[in-house]
């Protein structure tokens, strides 16, 4: 029996219940181009209160910056301000899409140790999943009457 994430069970009525990242996913990404300074990043982060900048290049990700990647710089002795984004990001990131569970998500982020991913849908950046936004949603779900 097939069944697709959010839609009714072939042939027997039920409705799969699985929760997906696109129902826990922020839509407003912050992006960041890899040749921009750290601190400007760092700033963009600050400013819009989020965790995590994608690295954009010509509508394809080049790789994620984390607000743990800007502190890892700093310790490290790098300067922010004469730092670029490429020098500390991660390159070509992990991607979820929105169908994804978010079991399976959160399983990914725990197996690697990711905070962030982003997500795509048909090669294009839709969103952004934080482990926040997994673990706070599923203790409110697991409180929701069944």
């Amino acid at each position: 029996m097939s069944m697709s994430a959010a839609g009714a069970n072939e042939g027997d009525g039920t409705v799969d219940e699985a929760i997906t990242v696109g129902d826990r996913m922020s839509p407003h990404v912050v992006t960041v181009r890899a040749t921009e300074m750290l601190d400007h990043a760092a700033q963009v982060m600050v400013e819009r209160n989020v965790g995590s900048a994608v690295i954009m290049r010509d509508g394809d990700i080049e790789g994620i910056i984390t607000e743990r990647d800007v502190l890892r710089a700093v310790a490290r002795g790098l300067v922010p301000w004469s730092t670029v984004v490429a020098d500390c990001m991660t390159a070509n990131p992990v991607t979820v899409s929105t169908s994804t569970t978010c079991d399976t998500a959160l399983s990914m982020m725990l197996g690697n140790v990711y905070r962030h991913l982003p997500v795509v849908d048909e090669g294009e950046l839709v969103g952004i999943v934080s482990l926040r936004d997994l673990v706070a949603n599923s203790e409110s779900d697991a409180d929701a009457p069944q």
